[in-house]
């Protein structure tokens, strides 16, 4: 959506067919904003997308503008704090329980006037741009080996399903100690092999299950035995991150064993972040066809549960529609207000 209405707003490429759409709703969102009552909140997944991007300073500094300069928590982050809610509710031998409220997960203020003032720096992020592009090029190879897989096993759905959340455990134990090993036996050729350890997403959780099993009172010999007993728990596939992600990789899987060969493209983990980390926060997801498709599909449609409506180019004109909804509700006095500031008709 960044990008097409991007290219709305300097001539370029249009989505062939919907080039009539995308000028709609470059100026529909355009008023929702400056009406104060939407806003397009940008993330890392964002950030990463517009680094390979061809004109990275300008779409990421169209995008801040744009959509009223509210970004969201790091989706590394925020899987972090679920998971940690997760572990408090263990420990305390209590029922897990998250806050959905987008203020949890936005990093600005908002409900308030846009500020008549944005500064930004042009930061120039192009030589991350070849690391990003391998490492989306390592995961793209991984995820079609494992469709491979599903293909030649000829892989159920609910098959799957329970496999993505078999592997929650395991996957943090190995986590661990390949991170453990790294410590022991750092690599004497790289000086930076230690500080790189600690940078390991299992280690900052490794270290705040630590914090939080401390302020209970567990002695630091009994702590990584209580952490391992939290990493086992059943009740870890229902952090709403990893539920919707498992759904949705059993989704993909019951299409490639289908016969659908290009579901699995280098977007599509980018994709299925995005949906399980923000759509139980956001009011609406705008998503490609492919991963919308699969959100309506069974069981997705019945038990899945986020907040998000979600939109795609199946059926623009109900996007367009949300969009004159939210318009239409705005308050007399600030439509007044907005006029007057922003010169809207």
């Amino acid at each position: 959506m960044f990008s097409m209405i991007y290219n709305v707003k300097n001539e370029g490429n249009l989505p062939k067919g919907h080039e009539t759409f995308a000028k709609e709703v470059y100026a529909q969102l355009r008023r929702c904003v400056l009406l104060q009552q939407v806003f397009l909140p940008h993330s890392d997944i964002h950030h990463d997308e517009t680094t390979v991007f061809h004109s990275p300073i300008d779409l990421r500094g169209f995008y801040e503008v744009f959509g009223g300069d509210v970004a969201l928590m790091d989706s590394r982050d925020v899987e972090f704090s679920q998971n940690i809610k997760f572990a408090e509710a263990f420990f305390d031998a209590a029922e897990p329980t998250i806050s959905f409220q987008l203020d949890e997960i936005a990093g600005s203020r908002r409900n308030e006037w846009l500020p008549d003032i944005h500064v930004g720096v042009q930061a120039d992020y192009s030589q991350f741009a070849d690391q990003i592009r391998t490492f989306r090029s390592e995961v793209h190879g991984a995820l079609k080996h494992l469709a491979d897989s599903w293909l030649e096993t000829k892989a159920t759905f609910d098959g799957v399903l329970e496999s993505e959340f078999s592997a929650i455990g395991p996957t943090k134990m190995q986590a661990f100690a390949k991170w453990f090993e790294e410590v022991l036996n750092p690599d004497p050729s790289d000086p930076l092999a230690l500080l790189e350890s600690s940078g390991r997403p299992i280690y900052r959780e490794y270290s705040a299950l630590c914090r939080s099993l401390e302020e209970r009172g567990v002695d630091e010999d009994q702590q990584l035995i209580e952490i391992i007993k939290f990493w086992q728990w059943e009740r870890l596939r229902e952090t709403p991150y990893q539920r919707i992600s498992s759904y949705l990789f059993a989704a993909i899987a019951r299409r490639v064993v289908m016969g659908e060969k290009r579901i699995v493209d280098r977007g599509l983990m980018n994709d299925v972040r995005t949906i399980s980390t923000y759509a139980p926060y956001v009011d609406a997801l705008f998503i490609d066809k492919r991963c919308a498709a699969l959100l309506q599909e069974e069981p997705l449609g019945f038990e899945l549960e986020y907040k998000a409506r979600i939109f795609s180019l199946r059926d623009p004109d109900e996007f367009l529609e949300y969009l004159r909804e939210i318009e239409g509700q705005t308050p007399d006095e600030v439509r007044e207000y907005a006029t007057m500031i922003y010169g809207l008709d």
